[in-house]
């Protein structure tokens, strides 16, 4: 077998599963944190969830629950390599959490109320099956594991007919 078809098979195989793996270990444990700056811009970030907080350039923002949104990382890339991550809206002067419709700080009733619910560990983990189980329009089809698997089938296809057409016309 030449250097060719392993380079196809690494291109068509490796490089997708490569990149689906690489963002999936990106997102692990972070959230995405949308921060409005004093200039009107809003600065998409990254940022390393620990217990109740989110960790950004030394400060800690709150997190509550009813707040956060589920959103595809990174975003402008194919759904296939793009990953559910749990996002929040942020004054970058202000550690609480914005409201995504009204664009206000929650009242401070709402923020005793849920203080519980935020320091859950598992709430995170649940808020992102709960919304992996929905998917777009109810559709339950996990396309993430299913095409690296159809992928790797072709790949394991197209070897055999190359090696099978390699052996027949030099035998």
């Amino acid at each position: 077998m030449g250097v060719g078809p392993v380079m196809l098979l690494v291109t068509m195989i490796g490089v997708p599963l490569f990149i689906i793996l690489w963002n999936r270990q990106r997102c692990k444990g972070k959230m995405l944190c949308f921060l409005l700056r004093k200039d009107k811009s809003v600065l998409g970030k990254l940022c390393e969830l620990r217990d109740a907080f989110v960790l950004y350039q030394h400060r800690a923002y709150d997190v509550y629950p009813d707040l956060v949104r589920i959103t595809r990382f990174p975003m402008g890339w194919p759904a296939v390599f793009q990953e559910l991550v749990p996002s929040c809206l942020y004054d970058e002067e202000n550690a609480i959490p914005l409201d995504w419709i009204t664009l206000e700080t929650p009242k401070e009733e709402f923020r005793s109320m849920h203080v519980r619910s935020a320091l859950d560990e598992n709430w995170l983990r649940k808020l992102v099956e709960e919304a992996s189980k929905e998917g777009p329009g109810g559709l339950s089809l996990n396309w993430r594991k299913i095409l690296p698997i159809a992928l790797l089938v072709i790949g394991v296809v197209g070897l055999a007919i190359m090696l099978f057409m390699k052996f027949r016309g030099g035998g």
